[in-house]
């Protein structure tokens, strides 16, 4: 089974090291994953990126009977937008 998210990003395809965007509200953020998605004990996958402008972590959770609820996580820079945080 292939999981995307509303940006079109395959879940089971991830790799530490990739970059992200996020959009969101018309900003945007840049990430980096620094663990690989697993499935937690509610069969929804989960992993954290580092937000690189500001450090911080990001805890994804995407459940793959809903993905249309998932985050808008692109791995291409797919708008513009005025502020990223």
């Amino acid at each position: 089974m292939i999981t995307h998210t509303k940006g079109g990003l395959i879940i089971e395809e991830i790799k530490i090291g990739d970059i992200h965007y996020e959009y969101d509200y018309g900003m945007g953020m840049k990430c980096e994953v620094i663990t690989l998605p697993k499935l937690n004990e509610s069969s929804q996958y989960e992993w954290n990126s580092r937000n690189v402008n500001t450090g911080n972590i990001i805890n994804y959770l995407v459940d793959p009977k809903y993905p249309h609820y998932s985050p808008n996580l692109y791995n291409h820079e797919a708008y513009k937008v005025n502020t990223y945080i």
